[in-house]
Formats: C-alpha cells, sequence, structure tokens
C-alpha cells in the first residue's frame, strides 16, 4: 500500500523529497486549484508538464482534456465518489485514482469498496472554500498579497474555537480548516481491513519539522511499529469514520 501526501506549502514538500516511506507528493506545483476560472487557464499551463496531478473539480479535468494531457491524474476528495456510477464517471474521464469521500464511516467505505482508492488518514479538513477573500473584506479591501510570508489568517466561532485559513492568492481563493485535523491513527487495523490503494497524509498548516514528524510516526505505523507515546499532536478529530454522518 502506498503512502501519498499532499502539501500546501513548498517547504513542507521540500521536506518530504526524497523520504523514504512516501510514493508521491502532491505540492502548489502539481495541483490545481479548488476553484479554476477561465482567468487562470494560461497559468495553469505549467501543469501539463507534470508527470502526475491532483484535480480537484471537474473544472479542472476538463482543461486538462482540452490541453491533452497524458499523465497521470487522482481526483481529490471535492470530487465526490460516493457509488460506483461516480467513480465509473471519473474513471471514464481518466481519473487514475478517486480519494474516498470524507463522509463515509468505515462500515459504508467497507460497502463501497476502497481498493482503488485513496484514504486520507491525517489532515485538516476543509470547511469551506470561500471564493471572497477573508483577508481583504477584512482589511480595508487590501489584497493579502502585502503582507508578509508567514503570516496566517485564523478565524474564531462564538465558542472561541480557531480555524486556520489558507489564502490562495495565485487564484484568489480561501481554504478554510477545521480546527483539529482527522487523525485516523487509533484504527490502523480498519484502515488496513479496507485495503486502500494508497492513504494520504494531507499537510497544511504544519511547519516542516512537524511534517517530519508526523510523517515518521504513520510510516512506522504502518509497517506495524507500535508507538506508545502516541501522536505528535495533542488534539485530533476521527471525522465520520467510526460514527458517521449523523
Amino acid at each position: 500500500m502506498d503512502i501519498n501526501a499532499v502539501c500546501e506549502k513548498k517547504d513542507q514538500a521540500e521536506t518530504l523529497a526524497g523520504l523514504e516511506g512516501i510514493k508521491q507528493i502532491f505540492h502548489p506545483g502539481n495541483t490545481l486549484p479548488y476553484v479554476f476560472r477561465n482567468k487562470d487557464a494560461e497559468s495553469c499551463e505549467a501543469f501539463l508538464e507534470e508527470p502526475f496531478l491532483l484535480a480537484r473539480n471537474l473544472d479542472g479535468i476538463g482543461f486538462l482534456r482540452d490541453r491533452g494531457y497524458k499523465g497521470e491524474v487522482y481526483a481529490d476528495h471535492s470530487l465526490y465518489t460516493y457509488n460506483p456510477v461516480s467513480r465509473k464517471f471519473l474513471r471514464d474521464l481518466g481519473i487514475s485514482r478517486d480519494t474516498a469521500p470524507l463522509e463515509l464511516s468505515f462500515r459504508e467505505l467497507m460497502k463501497r469498496g476502497a481498493e482503488d482508492s485513496e484514504l486520507m488518514i491525517y489532515g485538516r479538513v476543509p470547511m469551506m472554500i470561500s471564493a471572497g477573500c477573508i483577508y481583504r473584506n477584512t482589511h480595508d479591501d487590501r489584497c493579502r498579497r502585502e503582507m508578509e510570508r508567514g503570516q496566517e489568517l485564523v478565524l474564531t466561532d462564538r465558542m472561541n474555537t480557531d480555524f486556520p485559513v489558507l489564502c490562495v492568492c495565485r487564484y484568489c481563493y480561501n481554504i478554510i480548516l477545521n480546527s483539529v485535523p482527522l487523525s485516523l491513527h487509533g484504527h490502523m487495523d480498519k484502515v488496513l481491513s479496507l485495503h486502500p490503494a494508497s492513504v494520504r497524509l494531507y499537510f497544511t498548516t504544519e511547519t516542516p519539522s512537524e511534517v517530519n514528524d508526523i510523517t515518521g510516526y504513520f510510516i512506522n505505523l504502518l509497517s506495524g511499529k507500535t508507538d506508545r507515546s502516541g501522536p505528535p499532536y495533542d488534539s485530533f478529530t476521527k471525522g465520520h469514520f467510526i460514527k458517521g454522518v449523523e
């Protein structure tokens, strides 16, 4: 079973480059945007030079088909594949591998089948993709491109819970992330029983050091090694993997 990584930041991908145990690394240079506008098509031509890509919507897949892209294309979880019909639809569009829906429980995934899919086992799940810039709306209509590198945005709800925000300025949209990462480290037996084609580590706000520690932890887990110290992070959620959508 392959272990792949999706990195929202370049330095995260650089940390994983050449690391034994990680097969494919998706990063801003080979991941199509969540929001694909016509005006971005020209700037996306560089993607066509990559041997494999991660597509996040049908517009991106259409762009690749129109350009005659011949490489390997993975479908992100945002391209929903709840049943065999939707999975076949993506296969017919040239998708090499889909990502199992994050909303499905273990039992539902068993029924659906995950043998040809990628299963996300770690990462902050996007709660919302906003084409309206949060930074611009809260900073007198100024563009975040003026911010110093490394600054992050955070939304705080009425329960005083913080939700990190990634500003994808190149394509002008925001990714609002869950307050804690999804982590299935305590259910590796169930993950393995699904026999997914690959599992995914999704890095968003993590520092290069955290990326290295988390990756090493999951590589050890999947190789059968036990780590009684637990994961290198305190808070996490199991998502819908156990209880499903209520």
